[in-house]
Protein backbone atom coordinates (compact mmCIF):
# COMPACT_ATOMS: atom_id res chain seq x y z
CA UNK A 1 0.00 0.00 0.00
CA UNK A 2 2.90 2.42 0.93
CA UNK A 3 4.23 1.68 -2.70
CA UNK A 4 0.72 3.13 -4.16
CA UNK A 5 0.40 5.73 -2.36
CA UNK A 6 3.87 6.95 -3.11
CA UNK A 7 3.09 6.29 -6.99
CA UNK A 8 0.29 8.24 -6.69
CA UNK A 9 1.67 11.03 -4.66
CA UNK A 10 4.63 11.24 -7.41
CA UNK A 11 1.40 11.13 -10.15
CA UNK A 12 -0.70 13.71 -8.49
CA UNK A 13 2.90 16.14 -8.30
CA UNK A 14 3.39 15.42 -12.07
CA UNK A 15 -0.26 16.37 -13.30
CA UNK A 16 0.36 19.91 -11.03
CA UNK A 17 3.63 20.74 -12.35
CA UNK A 18 2.54 19.58 -16.51
CA UNK A 19 -0.71 21.61 -15.86
CA UNK A 20 0.46 24.82 -13.84
CA UNK A 21 3.15 25.25 -17.44
CA UNK A 22 0.78 24.55 -19.75
CA UNK A 23 -1.32 27.69 -18.41
CA UNK A 24 1.30 29.97 -17.91
CA UNK A 25 1.49 29.60 -21.93
CA UNK A 26 -1.84 29.65 -22.92
CA UNK A 27 -3.50 26.71 -21.99
CA UNK A 28 -4.01 22.84 -20.95
CA UNK A 29 -2.11 20.93 -23.23
CA UNK A 30 -3.17 16.89 -21.76
CA UNK A 31 -4.35 14.06 -23.90
CA UNK A 32 -3.30 12.60 -26.87
CA UNK A 33 -4.90 12.07 -30.51
CA UNK A 34 -5.22 9.70 -32.73
CA UNK A 35 -3.86 10.58 -35.92
CA UNK A 36 -5.60 10.75 -38.96
CA UNK A 37 -2.58 10.37 -41.46
CA UNK A 38 -1.23 6.76 -39.91
CA UNK A 39 -1.12 5.90 -44.11
CA UNK A 40 1.68 8.50 -44.19
CA UNK A 41 3.76 6.99 -41.33
CA UNK A 42 2.77 9.21 -38.46
CA UNK A 43 2.26 8.51 -35.04
CA UNK A 44 -0.46 9.94 -32.55
CA UNK A 45 -0.07 12.98 -31.00
CA UNK A 46 1.64 12.92 -27.74
CA UNK A 47 3.66 14.79 -24.75
CA UNK A 48 6.81 14.91 -23.74
CA UNK A 49 6.54 15.16 -19.86
CA UNK A 50 8.03 18.22 -18.56
CA UNK A 51 9.58 16.01 -16.38
CA UNK A 52 11.99 13.84 -18.33
CA UNK A 53 12.88 17.58 -20.32
CA UNK A 54 15.51 18.38 -18.14
CA UNK A 55 17.04 14.95 -18.66
CA UNK A 56 16.52 14.80 -22.67
CA UNK A 57 17.73 18.63 -22.97
CA UNK A 58 20.17 19.94 -20.22
CA UNK A 59 23.72 20.62 -21.39
CA UNK A 60 22.90 19.57 -24.98
CA UNK A 61 21.52 22.98 -26.27
CA UNK A 62 23.84 26.02 -27.33
CA UNK A 63 23.27 29.38 -27.82
CA UNK A 64 23.74 29.11 -31.24
CA UNK A 65 21.26 26.03 -31.86
CA UNK A 66 18.24 26.45 -34.05
CA UNK A 67 15.81 24.38 -32.21
CA UNK A 68 13.60 22.09 -34.27
CA UNK A 69 10.52 20.04 -32.55
CA UNK A 70 9.70 17.77 -35.77
CA UNK A 71 6.25 16.74 -34.95
CA UNK A 72 5.62 19.47 -32.02
CA UNK A 73 2.05 18.68 -31.63
CA UNK A 74 0.51 20.88 -28.82
CA UNK A 75 3.99 22.29 -28.27
CA UNK A 76 4.66 21.25 -24.34
CA UNK A 77 8.79 20.59 -25.66
CA UNK A 78 8.61 24.69 -26.90
CA UNK A 79 6.71 25.65 -23.88
CA UNK A 80 9.51 24.11 -21.63
CA UNK A 81 12.31 25.43 -24.04
CA UNK A 82 10.68 28.58 -23.51
CA UNK A 83 10.70 28.61 -19.80
CA UNK A 84 14.16 28.40 -19.90
CA UNK A 85 14.80 31.71 -20.70
CA UNK A 86 16.25 30.03 -24.24
CA UNK A 87 16.43 32.98 -26.82
CA UNK A 88 17.39 30.43 -29.67
CA UNK A 89 15.33 30.24 -32.87
CA UNK A 90 12.74 27.75 -32.74
CA UNK A 91 10.66 25.88 -35.55
CA UNK A 92 8.12 23.34 -34.61
CA UNK A 93 6.82 20.81 -37.32
CA UNK A 94 3.66 19.04 -37.12
CA UNK A 95 1.54 17.17 -40.34
CA UNK A 96 -1.66 17.52 -38.29
CA UNK A 97 -2.77 21.19 -39.68
CA UNK A 98 -5.70 21.97 -36.89
CA UNK A 99 -2.70 21.34 -34.06
CA UNK A 100 -0.21 23.18 -35.45
CA UNK A 101 -2.66 26.10 -36.40
CA UNK A 102 -3.83 26.04 -32.56
CA UNK A 103 -0.20 26.05 -31.63
CA UNK A 104 0.77 28.83 -33.71
CA UNK A 105 -1.56 30.81 -32.03
CA UNK A 106 -0.98 29.87 -28.46
CA UNK A 107 2.66 30.99 -29.27
CA UNK A 108 2.14 33.45 -30.85
CA UNK A 109 3.39 36.18 -28.71
CA UNK A 110 7.33 34.65 -28.84
CA UNK A 111 8.56 36.61 -31.88
CA UNK A 112 11.86 33.60 -32.09
CA UNK A 113 9.08 30.56 -32.42
CA UNK A 114 7.24 29.23 -35.67
CA UNK A 115 4.90 26.34 -35.83
CA UNK A 116 5.24 25.07 -39.57
CA UNK A 117 2.23 22.56 -40.75
CA UNK A 118 3.31 20.00 -43.18
CA UNK A 119 5.29 17.34 -44.19
CA UNK A 120 8.60 17.42 -42.32
CA UNK A 121 10.63 16.03 -44.98
CA UNK A 122 9.85 19.02 -47.16
CA UNK A 123 9.80 21.28 -44.06
CA UNK A 124 13.37 21.57 -42.58
CA UNK A 125 14.71 25.04 -41.94
CA UNK A 126 17.76 25.14 -43.55
CA UNK A 127 19.68 26.68 -40.31
CA UNK A 128 18.61 23.99 -38.65
CA UNK A 129 21.09 22.03 -36.63
CA UNK A 130 19.40 20.46 -32.90
CA UNK A 131 15.87 17.82 -33.87
CA UNK A 132 13.99 16.73 -31.19
CA UNK A 133 11.99 13.60 -32.21
CA UNK A 134 9.37 11.86 -29.94
CA UNK A 135 9.28 8.80 -31.80
CA UNK A 136 6.64 10.84 -34.40
CA UNK A 137 7.60 8.54 -37.53
CA UNK A 138 7.30 4.67 -38.41
CA UNK A 139 10.48 3.01 -39.25
CA UNK A 140 9.75 3.86 -43.09
CA UNK A 141 9.40 7.94 -42.36
CA UNK A 142 12.15 7.39 -40.13
CA UNK A 143 14.43 6.08 -42.11
CA UNK A 144 13.30 8.65 -44.60
CA UNK A 145 13.89 11.20 -42.56
CA UNK A 146 17.56 10.39 -42.37
CA UNK A 147 18.26 10.38 -45.48
CA UNK A 148 16.72 14.16 -45.59
CA UNK A 149 18.94 15.56 -42.62
CA UNK A 150 21.85 13.93 -44.97
CA UNK A 151 21.26 15.69 -47.98
CA UNK A 152 20.06 18.71 -46.75
CA UNK A 153 22.94 19.28 -43.87
CA UNK A 154 26.20 17.16 -44.79
CA UNK A 155 28.12 20.01 -46.39
CA UNK A 156 28.03 21.48 -42.69
CA UNK A 157 27.67 18.28 -40.44
CA UNK A 158 26.49 19.98 -37.41
CA UNK A 159 23.47 18.60 -36.69
CA UNK A 160 22.73 16.34 -33.60
CA UNK A 161 19.03 14.41 -33.07
CA UNK A 162 18.05 13.43 -29.61
CA UNK A 163 15.81 11.42 -30.04
CA UNK A 164 13.65 10.16 -27.30
CA UNK A 165 11.50 6.93 -27.41
CA UNK A 166 13.35 5.71 -30.22
CA UNK A 167 11.39 2.88 -31.43
CA UNK A 168 13.00 3.01 -35.05
CA UNK A 169 16.51 3.76 -34.47
CA UNK A 170 17.75 1.17 -36.68
CA UNK A 171 18.41 3.38 -39.76
CA UNK A 172 20.46 5.60 -37.79
CA UNK A 173 22.34 2.50 -36.06
CA UNK A 174 23.21 0.29 -39.27
CA UNK A 175 24.14 3.65 -41.20
CA UNK A 176 27.83 4.87 -40.47
CA UNK A 177 27.44 8.58 -41.39
CA UNK A 178 25.91 8.96 -37.43
CA UNK A 179 27.08 8.57 -34.41
CA UNK A 180 24.24 7.05 -32.00
CA UNK A 181 24.84 7.45 -28.10
CA UNK A 182 21.50 5.91 -25.58
CA UNK A 183 20.91 6.62 -22.57
CA UNK A 184 18.56 5.29 -20.09
CA UNK A 185 16.49 7.87 -18.41
CA UNK A 186 14.70 7.85 -15.04
CA UNK A 187 10.44 7.25 -15.39
CA UNK A 188 10.12 7.92 -11.88
CA UNK A 189 6.36 9.36 -11.69
CA UNK A 190 5.51 8.87 -15.26
CA UNK A 191 2.17 8.11 -15.93
CA UNK A 192 0.89 4.66 -17.22
CA UNK A 193 2.57 1.34 -18.86
CA UNK A 194 6.27 2.02 -20.63
CA UNK A 195 8.02 -0.05 -22.44
CA UNK A 196 11.74 -0.59 -22.61
CA UNK A 197 12.10 2.40 -25.36
CA UNK A 198 9.85 4.38 -23.26
CA UNK A 199 12.93 5.16 -20.74
CA UNK A 200 15.56 5.98 -23.61
CA UNK A 201 17.11 8.77 -25.28
CA UNK A 202 19.11 8.15 -28.48
CA UNK A 203 21.56 11.19 -28.78
CA UNK A 204 22.87 10.86 -32.75
CA UNK A 205 25.36 13.03 -34.36
CA UNK A 206 26.37 13.28 -38.31
CA UNK A 207 29.62 12.46 -38.89
CA UNK A 208 31.61 15.42 -41.59
CA UNK A 209 30.55 14.98 -44.45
Amino acid sequence: MHAVAVRLKQRSIRLIRNTVLDLRYGGFLGGSKKTDHYHLGAANTVNTDYGMMPQIFNGRIAESDVLVDVGCGKGRVINWWLSRGLKNKIVGIDLDEEIAAKTRQRLRRHPNVTILSGDALELLPEDGTLFYLYSPFSDAVTRQFKERLWERFQHRGNVTVLYYAPYHLAGFTEDPRWEVEEFRLDMTGMAGNHTEQDGRLAVIRMKNG
